[in-house]
């Protein structure tokens, strides 16, 4: 029985958020109501499936204090986890806010370089999963780790009759889709690199997208026209987001994914439904201020407020 979903996160990190009055170039400024986090695409999707009630591990490299922090965290949310211990230090990313407009200034940085023992190891991990029923790979890469080595985690969950979501920038992405796969949610401009097009209208987005069917199940791409297109075999869907207060975009597309996941997991075949429960859930993110995630209660609210419509 397939009856867990695992995320990887290559390159995961400790997230430091707070905020400013202003920033002054040259000039110390001092930060307030600091904050720490999990970071990382599919940590954050990981996350979201625990809120949304959906059996995952979350699994990856973590190394240093800054690892030892982000397990802490994780556990504190009662995620399962499996992470496997590097030599070097989880990087750390810093998030400042302004308080007044709420525009942020994200510093991320490339992280720890992974070690061939420390690949295989997590190899040997994904490969001793026996009740996968859908593989998440998500965020950057650390260096000196190369699709190659994705290809290889894709490889392994196929094997195992499970179905893989790939949610990592566009460069990556253009080297993966030529696998199959059950789902891809770039936003435009990394389509627009997956593709090697400048498509920016909804048709045109359409008509590249329908392309990939052959190798992914249902392509969504965000930031289309001021919402989200979803396009599948059985239809091409589109909607946007509620009205919300605008707080933080930070997690809005890794929990879009995360409630999507949810959703595929738990047997939902309407295109349309799926998509608007991650548009809800990337909207609730996207109400809340720093890196903090939705809650369950505020993604199903905001489910009820989401309106998707069939593309013609």
């Amino acid at each position: 029985m397939k009856n867990a979903v695992l995320t990887i996160t290559p390159n995961p990190s400790l997230d430091i958020s707070g905020f400013v009055d202003r920033i002054i170039p040259n000039e110390k400024t001092y930060v307030q109501d600091e904050a720490h986090a999990p970071g990382g695409n599919a940590i954050n999707v990981a996350r979201i499936l625990c809120r949304l009630k959906v059996p995952v591990v979350a699994s990856g490299f973590l190394g240093g204090a800054a690892g030892y922090e982000v397990a802490s965290l994780l556990k504190k949310e009662n995620i399962r986890q499996h992470f496997i211990a590097i030599k070097e230090p989880t990087r750390t990313n810093v998030t400042i806010s302004s308080r007044h407009h709420h525009q942020q200034t994200r510093l991320s940085f490339s992280g720890p370089r992974i070690e061939p023992r420390e690949k295989d190891q997590l190899s040997r991990f994904v490969r001793s999963q026996h009740h996968m029923g859908i593989l998440v790979i998500g965020g950057s890469l650390p260096p000196n780790f190369s699709v190659r080595d994705l290809t290889g985690f894709i490889s392994i969950a196929q094997k195992k009759n499970a179905s893989v979501v790939i949610d990592c920038p566009g460069a990556i992405l253009r080297h993966l889709t030529k696998h199959k796969l059950l789902l891809i949610k770039p936003n435009l401009e990394e389509f627009q690199l997956m593709t090697q097009s400048r498509v920016r209208t909804l048709s045109a987005v359409k008509k590249k997208a329908l392309q990939l069917l052959q190798s992914v199940s249902y392509v969504c791409v965000s930031s289309v026209e001021g919402g989200a297109l979803l396009v599948t075999s059985s239809g091409c869907f589109f909607g946007r987001i509620p009205r919300v207060k605008i707080r933080s975009t930070v997690g809005a597309g890794d929990s879009m994914v995360g409630a999507m996941v949810a959703q595929l997991f738990k047997g939902n075949s309407s295109a349309s439904d799926i998509l608007r429960w991650g548009l809800a859930a990337a909207a609730a993110t996207l109400s809340e201020e720093g890196t903090t995630l939705g809650s369950a209660s505020q993604i199903e609210e905001l489910y009820k407020k989401t309106v998707v419509i069939e593309v013609s």
